[in-house]
């Protein structure tokens, strides 16, 4: 039920901004959703980012790099891969690489509201000892539309067939709706920032974060967020630091 009202809320939200302007703020690409989003850029570009997480039994420590290639105006491929590790409470910890989850995605409608249908792949080069070695498989689509001038909402809507272990012990397949929103308020020429709600089913996960996007000279940006889980499949707390790029 509060999942309903989340989504209920966000789709309002949609609904009485119809009448927005049409600034974009397309370079600016979103932390929780970043290869479910619905611009398509017009160069390369690439992040590299840290990041630690509490959750109730252990934390985690991530070093990962993801970017999108543009093949034309209408088409994009997005990946990322990263190096994990986890310290329980009890007993030793485990460090590995991530699983590479590639995306790509048609832009569907570039006016003012912009939207993107795409798909997503992971493929199962990480390691079990951090829960990876999974091969997941999934379909999105995303949307962003001016509220005003200075503001962006936007919004994420798929689902992902995810391999899990049933209570036996065997390999299974889930299928997880993910629900996704957020908003970009464009504070001054260098600073944006960006505030998101993403929830997935199955997995008892929803997961609120708020974080700033400053620009540097030469296409670069620094970003950072903070972020806090709402209930037991999302963590406690996370931090994140990164160096975005686009290359032109």
């Amino acid at each position: 039920m509060k999942h309903l009202i989340l989504f209920i809320s966000l789709v309002l939200i949609f609904a009485f901004s119809l009448f927005g302007q049409s600034t974009k703020l397309d370079d600016i690409h979103l932390f929780q959703t970043f290869l479910k989003d619905a611009p398509i850029s017009k160069t390369p570009y690439g992040e590299a980012g840290i990041q630690y997480g509490t959750s109730e039994f252990f934390s985690s420590f991530l070093f990962g790099i993801q970017g999108g290639y543009p093949i034309n105006r209408e088409v994009e491929i997005d990946a990322n891969l990263g190096f994990s590790s986890i310290s329980p409470d009890i007993g030793d910890s485990q460090s590995g690489l991530t699983d590479l989850t590639v995306t790509g995605r048609y832009n569907i409608m570039p006016k003012i509201t912009n939207i993107s249908v795409g798909g997503l792949i992971t493929l199962p080069i990480g390691s079990e000892d951090v829960g990876q070695s999974n091969f997941n498989f999934g379909a999105f689509g995303a949307l962003r539309h001016p509220l005003e001038k200075n503001m962006i909402i936007t919004g994420t809507l798929g689902i992902d067939f995810i391999e899990t272990i049933n209570t036996l012990g065997e390999d299974n397949r889930e299928a997880s709706l993910i629900i996704g929103g957020g908003l970009i308020y464009n504070i001054d020429r260098n600073l944006n920032v960006l505030g998101e709600l993403n929830i997935r089913t199955k997995i008892d996960y929803a997961f609120l974060s708020g974080g700033v996007n400053y620009e540097l000279p030469m296409g670069s940006f620094v970003r950072g967020s903070l972020g806090v889980g709402l209930n037991d499949g999302a963590p406690d707390f996370a931090i994140l630091a990164s160096f975005f790029h686009f290359f032109k």
